[in-house]
C-alpha cells in the first residue's frame, strides 16, 4: 500500500502522461475489488446479520441489503 506521499508523487508522475479522470480511475479502480455487504433495519437502522428475519431492536421486518 502507498503511503500518501507515494500517491502524490505517483499522480504527478501519471497525470503527465495521462487525464485526470483515467488517473482517479486507476487509483480508485484499485481498491474496490472487494464488495462487502451489510444487512439493516429500515426502521431504526441496526445492523443485522443475514439470517435475520426481524429487527431484535425495534421488531421491524423491513430488512435492506447493501451491496458496496
Amino acid at each position: 500500500m502507498l503511503s500518501e506521499a507515494g500517491i502524490n508523487n505517483q499522480c504527478d508522475t501519471i497525470t503527465g502522461r495521462m487525464g485526470l479522470v483515467e488517473t482517479l480511475r486507476g487509483v480508485v479502480g484499485t481498491r474496490t475489488s472487494t464488495t462487502s455487504t451489510l444487512y439493516e433495519c429500515r426502521h431504526c437502522g441496526t445492523t443485522l446479520s443475514e439470517d435475520a428475519e426481524t429487527c431484535p431492536t425495534c421488531g421491524g421486518e423491513d430488512v435492506v441489503c447493501y451491496q458496496f
